[in-house]
């Protein structure tokens, strides 16, 4: 019992030894701690705010910024120890501290930090030295505080006199309306900020390099309308210039088509597609609510059509026409949007009078058509993909639903791709025409697809406000997107061999090459 209590004592003792020995600070020389922005620190962001260390026991804080021989100080009462502003500051020099509140008052103020701000735009996308597989750019950069527009800037790489564009615009990104060719660029964000009147506080000037791949852009041709379609044939280029009418071409350049005039017939209302039979030099022109809505041309002198009269054909409006020779005959099919796909024999024909080989009417709007040999297809938006005989196309033979929209297909070996509105890319076999099924497909995508064009181991999609995608279909089951091809609305797509067209709404004709 004495040793139990000997040794309370002597921990007593001992503590009370080491509580004489630790003295605490006088009360005045405690004070909150500055973490950022530092002493002579060099700001460029204020969004990165103003930090310090917590404070035990704090029940608030006082936050106080001024100006070197400023009469004003701001001040705020802020619960935790950061503060992000929600005011604009000018660049210049800037003094803080901070002290915690204490009921009715205030103490243990920090030091005073002075800090120097020099704000400017902080640039994010793309980073610096970015390498780009695309004709379009997209910018972003971080909000400016109280900013009231940005101005931005792109130019070649050693000559910023020559910019390739120049625009302004209200939120913290966009993807400028300009195409692009292969090169470095540089470009820069300045901003007007509060009351200002003109731009300033402009970001560091960033690099990019453009390496299109495995298609780069060449060349951009503008048209008095709206492209639709883009038809090569030997040497020269038709255009379904929309509201224009016929555009046609001379491309014994191939990477740079030169027009040469339009045809805009009487009753013509919009151009939307093309196909010409190379043995007779027919060509047929599908006019979406045309009076008439098919037009026919003979193009024996390719850069002077003449316009020939066809009877016995029924449609309103042409989305789309295709053709085939097929047993010595040539078979022609149009898609009408209100009363299906119909297809045509003009190989009997007697003055220009069509035979009709029957028609596929679903039970939806029908927007494309296509052949392959004895077979004919019938893209119907919602209702899918219809398969009948060329001879006799009320011979229905098969019908495949679709992801999304079927709207327009092209045929390679057993395969029907399909471009399938918002579902992009849709890959159908039928090798059983019987019994079409859909084996594949791909949505990378953004935009509505619209047209599709095959051409060896690529697939073509044109999406509209989504460009065109190529996808390499070397295995037609598994499509693999390998480049995106940016443009203000594309419409329209047609390869050639190393050559791909695109029928663009704004900028035209999109030649680009391998």
């Amino acid at each position: 019992m004495k040793k139990a209590l000997l040794l309370a004592l002597v921990l007593i003792i001992l503590g009370l030894g080491s509580c004489a020995k630790r003295s605490l600070p006088p009360e005045e020389s405690i004070a909150v701690q500055l973490i950022q922005p530092a002493e002579g620190a060099q700001v460029l962001d204020m969004r990165e705010g103003f930090d310090w260390a917590t404070f035990p026991g704090a029940e608030g804080y006082i936050f106080q910024l001024w100006t070197e021989g400023a009469t004003d100080t701001l001040e705020a009462i802020v619960s935790s120890s950061v503060l992000y502003p929600d005011f604009h500051l000018d660049n210049g020099e800037y003094r803080w501290r901070v002290g915690v509140v204490k009921g009715d008052d205030f103490a243990y103020w920090s030091g005073t930090a002075n800090f120097a701000l020099s704000q400017r735009v902080i640039t994010t996308v793309p980073p610096k030295l970015s390498q780009l597989n695309d004709t379009r750019v997209f910018l972003s950069w971080y909000a400016y505080p109280h900013s009231n527009g940005y101005s931005i800037k792109i130019w070649p790489q050693g000559n910023p006199d020559s910019p390739v564009f120049e625009g302004v615009e209200f939120s913290s990104s966009m993807t400028p309306y300009v195409p692009l060719f292969n090169g470095e660029y540089c470009w820069t964000v300045g901003v007007r900020a509060g009351d200002e009147g003109e731009f300033g506080h402009w970001s560091d000037t960033l690099n990019f390099f453009v390496e299109q791949f495995p298609y780069r852009l060449v060349d951009t041709m503008l048209t008095r309308g709206y492209p639709r379609e883009v038809y090569p044939w030997g040497d020269y280029l038709y255009v379904g210039d929309g509201s224009a009418g016929l555009l046609y071409c001379d491309r014994t350049d191939r990477l740079n088509p030169i027009p040469v005039g339009w045809d805009e017939p009487v009753g013509q209302y919009e151009n939307r597609a093309i196909w010409i039979d190379d043995p007779t030099n027919l060509m047929i022109v599908a006019d979406y609510r045309g009076n008439p809505p098919i037009l026919w041309y003979d193009v024996t002198s390719p850069l002077s059509p003449v316009q020939t009269n066809w009877a016995g054909l029924f449609a309103r409006r042409t989305q789309d026409v295709a053709g085939v020779r097929y047993r010595d005959t040539v078979f022609v099919a149009f898609a009408d949007y209100d009363d299906g796909g119909f297809v045509f024999d003009l190989h009997d024909s007697i003055d220009l009078f069509v035979t009709p080989r029957g028609r596929i009417s679903p039970n939806g709007f029908t927007y494309g058509v296509a052949f392959k040999d004895s077979l004919f297809f019938v893209a119907a938006g919602q209702v899918g993909v219809f398969i009948a005989k060329t001879t006799n196309a009320d011979s229905l033979l098969g019908r495949v639903d679709t992801p999304g929209e079927a709207r327009k297909m092209a045929i390679s070996g057993n395969y029907c791709f399909v471009a399938d509105g918002l579902s992009g890319l849709t890959v159908i076999d039928f090798s059983d025409p019987t019994d079409p099924v859909v084996v594949g497909g791909s949505n990378y995508q953004v935009g509505t697809a619209q047209d599709i064009a095959v051409d060896g181991d690529f697939c073509f999609v044109s999406k509209g406000s989504g460009g065109t995608t190529v996808y390499d279909i070397s295995n037609p089951r598994i499509p693999v997107p390998v480049q995106e091809i940016s443009g203000m609305y594309s419409y329209a797509v047609a390869p050639d061999g190393e050559v791909l067209y695109i029928a663009d709404r704004d900028w035209g004709v999109i030649t680009l090459t391998r």
